[in-house]
């Protein structure tokens, strides 16, 4: 004989259902107000990028140091669609303060990343993230950081991904 649903599975039914919706909403949302559409993800292809296969290559930003590395997990971060690149920068580097047109979502994958957000680079106001440390920064946040160690971190973000010298602009 099957039960019928208890008031509890109800509502874990419900929550489950409206976590689900909640990425779609917030994606449309964040669309329509840069108004200009994400291209979707193609739904059949499904991509396995092992770690070792990762082609790093020269950070090359006019105004940073040299020694940083990028690798492109997925997408291309030229365009207006979802990306995820990796960064990897050598034990005392530092970049200087820049900010992104785009959000940022950063995950530190090794070493001991350190970040703050403002329009002058002050050393002391730097924080540290280790491994598996989230940041979120927002689109036109002027930010400036580097590494204590040898670092990787992770960015996600939505094209096309910029890097802008200086200071913000004052938001619109």
């Amino acid at each position: 004989m099957i039960n019928a649903p208890t008031r509890n599975s109800r509502i874990m039914i419900a929550a489950t259902a409206l976590a689900l919706c909640i990425p779609g909403v917030a994606r449309s949302q964040i669309s329509a107000a840069t108004h200009e559409p994400v291209a979707p993800p193609e739904p059949s292809r499904v991509e396995l990028r092992p770690a070792r296969i990762l082609i790093w290559s020269d950070l090359n930003v006019p105004g940073f140091a040299p020694g940083a590395t990028m690798a492109v997990v997925h997408g291309d971060p030229g365009a207006n669609r979802d990306y995820i690149i990796r960064l990897r920068f050598p034990a005392g580097y530092r970049f200087p303060v820049h900010w992104h047109p785009n959000s940022e979502h950063v995950t530190v994958l090794s070493g001991t990343f350190l970040l703050a957000m403002g329009n002058t680079a002050d050393q002391s106001k730097l924080r540290s993230y280790g491994p598996g440390d989230f940041i979120y920064a927002p689109a036109r946040m002027s930010h400036y950081g580097g590494a204590k160690t040898a670092t990787v971190v992770q960015l996600n973000g939505t094209g096309p991904f910029a890097i802008n010298l200086g200071v913000a602009p004052a938001s619109k």
